[in-house]
């Protein structure tokens, strides 16, 4: 009896698609709103219901007919009916929303079967194929080749129909990742544009500090090229870098120049990058006691991957060790958080720790 009791289900739903999309619905407001909610309603039942049928069938090997292997057997039915579920349910949404325009990736066939009401046949065809199964047939009985004809025919049309679904995903998945690339290209090209004319706008006597940004390794070589050049046309820009690198202030923003771009005289700025460190330390242990909000990325903006690119590049070899000051970097991004905090683990630390092993003495 269960099994004619989700016959029954799933034929009601089939029946309320059927009269859901029967005439173009207003899809204005909460006309809209309630079409959606009614298709999507009536869709998920008849997906359930269809598949509890289903594997209702199964259960009582009402479809041995398809198949002697049961495996087999299975996986056929099994196809069928999650074909006949997508087939159906995009039929109904399909006939009524449908992209015209040149570029709607999917193709055309899908409305076209819409357009013939599949929504009411595709599933009708999948319903006589169960409701013949649920009984053994008659002698004489025609109802065998019935079942077989309905239920096949029903299986290649939602393999084609699911066929053309995928194929349309597919496409519209490959545009979408095309359409948000050339997006972040033309934010890339006009972010790019606007550094390059504020940095066509700054006077020797301008300041360098908001340069120093614009010349790290991982910007483009146009920008860095562009603001290299107006920094090193200030006459006396090592000591304005130096200045800066000693300022509590400002020490931080010269990480951005020292990691890749070499400086004169390093050895005058050995002393005061390794001093800097002490101040990164106490900042970090400062703010890891006071933060109210500490996550594992919070220190990633501290430069502390630029500082240690700068010493093994240019300053590890100019006769100050820097061993002590980057393990007290270390020891400061431990430092005990607050308790609603415990168990943070700061992603900085990583690499802090992956310096020291490989500079142990």
């Amino acid at each position: 009896m269960s099994g004619y009791f989700f016959f029954t289900i799933t034929a009601l739903c089939g029946i309320g698609l059927f009269l859901l999309t029967s005439s173009k619905p207003s899809m204005a407001g909460d006309n809209a709103m309630g079409y959606g909610l009614g298709l999507a309603f009536l869709g998920a039942g008849f997906a359930f219901s269809s598949f509890a049928l289903t594997i209702t069938i199964l259960t009582k090997e009402g479809f041995r007919w398809v198949a002697n292997d049961a495996g087999i057997r299975t996986a056929t039915v099994l196809l069928a009916w999650l074909g006949i579920a997508a087939a159906t349910f995009f039929c109904a949404v399909f006939k009524v929303e449908w992209n015209s325009d040149d570029d709607n990736t999917y193709p055309s066939f899908l409305h076209t079967l819409a357009l013939w009401q599949g929504q009411v046949w595709i599933p009708l065809l999948w319903l006589v194929a169960c409701f013949l199964s649920l009984r053994a047939p008659g002698p004489g009985s025609l109802s065998p080749v019935v079942r077989n004809v309905t239920f096949f025919a029903g299986l290649i049309v939602s393999v084609v129909y699911t066929g053309g679904l995928l194929l349309g995903y597919l496409r519209d998945s490959a545009r979408q990742a095309e359409l948000e690339r050339a997006s972040r290209q033309t934010q890339e090209d006009r972010f790019r544009q606007e550094t390059l004319a504020f940095l066509a706008s700054q006077r020797p006597d301008d300041p360098i500090l908001p340069l120093l940004v614009h010349t790290n390794r991982f910007q483009t070589e146009e920008v860095r090229q562009a603001a290299l050049a107006k920094i090193k046309a200030h006459a006396d820009w090592e000591n304005e870098l130096l200045a800066l690198l000693k300022d509590q202030r400002t020490y931080r923003e010269v990480y951005y120049f020292l990691d890749g771009n070499p400086v004169p005289h390093p050895d005058r700025f050995t002393t005061p990058l390794n001093e800097s460190i002490d101040w990164l330390s106490a900042s970090i242990e400062a703010d890891i006691k006071n933060s109210n909000n500490l996550q594992s990325w919070s220190f990633d903006s501290y430069g502390i991957d630029r500082l240690l690119r700068t010493i093994d590049a240019q300053f590890g070899h100019q006769g100050v060790d820097f061993y002590p000051q980057v393990l007290r970097l270390k020891q400061a991004l431990h430092t005990t958080p607050p308790e609603r905090f415990k168990g943070v683990a700061f992603d900085a630390a990583d690499g802090v720790e992956a310096w020291l092993r490989s500079h142990k003495k």
